[in-house]
């Protein structure tokens, strides 16, 4: 037991490390000035700031629910399942407040190409669910595995896609809108 424990915590520090290197690249494809760094404005900056506290504010509310379920001891996924929830419920809403208010991409962001990492990010860990679905191994005595993380992480890169899409939709609806009120 102690050696899967071993192993699987060097995997999951390798994936990240290569998860943040991918970023790296990622963040140059998405910027229009090819630079890892996004800029912001003013307002989007103030406009973050309020989705940040949101999303703390909706994470310390998750811990509370995983707190109430770790006392009554019911145990619905594995430790790190729960723990990723609690950041997932923060991330939702911090998320779906910056799309909305227009800061979620920067100045020299490509919406398009933004709205299409979040796509493909959301399809490559459908693939892991869906091979830990098929694997019988999502689900093992009435618990969400780890694989609940991949799950979650699928919802909110998805979540992300569909409401940048919606809001460029509606920006250019509202955009032709005025121009025809002119």
């Amino acid at each position: 037991m102690e050696a899967y424990n071993v192993g699987r915590a060097t995997g999951l520090v390798f994936g990240i490390i290569v998860g943040l290197v991918i970023c790296v690249f990622v963040f140059r494809y998405m910027n229009k000035d090819k630079k890892v760094v996004t800029k912001y404005d003013e307002r989007q900056e103030l406009a973050r700031g309020r989705a940040y506290k949101y999303g703390f504010w909706a994470s310390m509310a998750a811990a509370v629910v995983v707190m109430f379920l770790e006392m009554i001891q019911l145990t619905v996924a594995t430790s790190f399942t729960k723990y990723f929830f609690i950041m997932f419920v923060g991330i939702m809403v911090q998320v779906g407040y910056s799309i909305w208010n227009d800061a979620y991409y920067g100045i020299n962001t490509n919406k398009s190409r933004l709205t299409v990492v979040c796509l493909i990010a959301g399809l490559c860990n459908l693939v892991g669910v869906i091979g830990s679905i098929a694997g019988k191994q999502f689900i093992v005595d009435g618990v969400v595995t780890d694989s609940g993380a991949n799950a979650l992480c699928c919802i909110m890169m998805i979540y992300a896609a569909v409401m940048l899409f919606v809001k460029s939709r509606k920006d250019k609806r509202g955009g032709s809108i005025e121009e025809s009120e002119d």
